[in-house]
């Protein structure tokens, strides 16, 4: 590729960067709200501004794009550990210890002056919604000896969604998510050199996914004391395809070029949620969580059928890597564009940009914007123990600035390669 080539491509990605930076009434953070797949996501993805279906790499190949398993070196994931935590979601806690359940337990019987200021607070609270995750990652593997490729592994994530939002006649309403989810995984890669297209690789990912689902939307004057959130049980079986195009027209010493792109749940099949589960405990909520043998009204199950349902969505992008460049090694540029069956989001509110580096061999830069929001990570690599951080914008919201928050996620995992 010569140097024209690579300046086109680099002032693309500026454009894409000025356009998204200078335009923040036109985007607006992605959400769960968009797709209810089980998938654990990386803080290598997130720190680069959750880009990376063009970009190979062991993190990208189970839940991004399983085209991308041919292009990595065969490795062992022995364990990880991985949490997320939303700034705001210990002030939700507090505000909920110390102000919420002090006035359910008194049934609300609170002077008109104090229920219109645990309103307004609520309210104001309600603009910055929390969110906390876990996920452990059981043992994984993939092997690459060739053209084909193969991998599994195990997977728990429990994930929870809180925040209070307005409500009818000014009363806030609390909305209460929780979705622990247990993934068995099943990778298959091949590169279709085999058969004469040196450029291009393709992939296929089965997952059985078995779900835990707790929610509660209730307006903050009708909590009782003895509260308790719908507890239901459901599986899917979700199949994603992808491909990787690497033009050799377009690479040379000057870097690589690389087109990717992966749908994700083919056969659009929902979970199938039904009463009850033998757990009467869930992570992050205790006993707000019916007790195992409580049945909820079916109504609560067509609830759920309808609103956690599987729906298809697909990433698209395309990546730029250079061997090195000064001080730096393995550096890239992607960009990424994340789509849904749902219309509430422009197209630039999906386009995601990122950029990594490595440093002194042991160190990971990466940083980018996600959807308008600004994201950074780093990584450290000792051996088999790795070490990652990185902090993403999210917007729950239907405007910018609505209902926005910042996630830290940090991961311990040791692998072998």
């Amino acid at each position: 590729m010569n140097a024209n080539g690579v300046r086109y491509i680099v002032v693309l990605l500026v454009l894409v960067v000025g356009r998204l930076a200078l335009g923040p009434t036109m985007v607006r953070g992605q959400n769960n709200r968009f797709t209810e797949r089980s998938f654990v996501p990386s803080p290598v993805v997130r720190g680069m501004g959750d880009t990376g279906v063009a970009l190979p790499g062991i993190e990208q190949s189970f839940f991004y794009n399983p085209a991308h398993l041919p292009k990595v070196s065969s490795h062992f994931t022995i364990l990880g550990v991985q949490g997320a935590a939303s700034r705001t979601i210990e002030d939700q806690i507090r505000f909920f210890n110390q102000r919420v359940q002090p006035a359910v337990a008194s049934e609300f019987d609170l002077s008109t002056e104090a229920l219109a200021t645990l309103h307004r607070e609520a309210s104001e609270l309600g603009q910055r919604p929390g969110r906390g995750q876990g996920a452990i990652l059981m043992p994984s593997f993939v092997y690459a000896p060739g053209a084909l490729a193969v991998g599994g592994g195990l997977f728990a994530k429990t994930a929870l969604n809180y925040r209070i939002e307005s409500g009818t006649a000014g009363v806030p309403s609390v909305w209460l998510l929780n979705r622990t989810d247990l993934m068995a995984i099943g990778s298959l890669g091949l590169d279709l050199r085999v058969i004469g297209l040196d450029a291009l690789s393709v992939g296929v990912t089965g997952t059985q996914t078995r779900r835990f689902l707790a929610f509660k939307n209730e307006p903050l004057g009708r909590l009782t004391a003895d509260e308790s959130a719908v507890l239901l049980d459901g599986t899917a079986f979700q199949l994603d395809a992808g491909l990787l195009y690497t033009p050799d027209w377009l690479s040379g010493e000057a870097g690589t070029v690389r087109f990717g792109g992966a749908v994700y749940d083919l056969l659009n099949r929902g979970y199938g949620y039904v009463s009850g589960g033998p757990t009467g405990r869930m992570p992050f909520l205790g006993d707000v969580v019916s007790r195992s043998g409580d049945e909820p009204p079916q109504s609560e199950i067509a609830q759920a059928r309808r609103a956690f349902a599987l729906k298809r969505s697909y990433r698209a992008g395309m990546a730029y890597q250079v061997s090195s460049v000064g001080i730096f090694d393995n550096v890239a540029l992607a960009l990424d564009y994340q789509g849904y069956r749902s219309g509430e989001q422009t197209p630039l509110a999906r386009l995601h940009l990122g950029a990594r580096a490595h440093l002194f061999g042991v160190l990971r830069l990466r940083g980018g914007l996600s959807s308008g929001y600004p994201s950074g990570g780093l990584g450290l690599e000792f051996g088999a123990l790795h070490l990652d951080y990185a902090v993403h914008g999210a917007e729950e919201g239907r405007r910018p600035g609505q209902l926005g928050t910042y996630v830290h996620t940090a991961r311990v995992l040791l692998r072998l390669e």
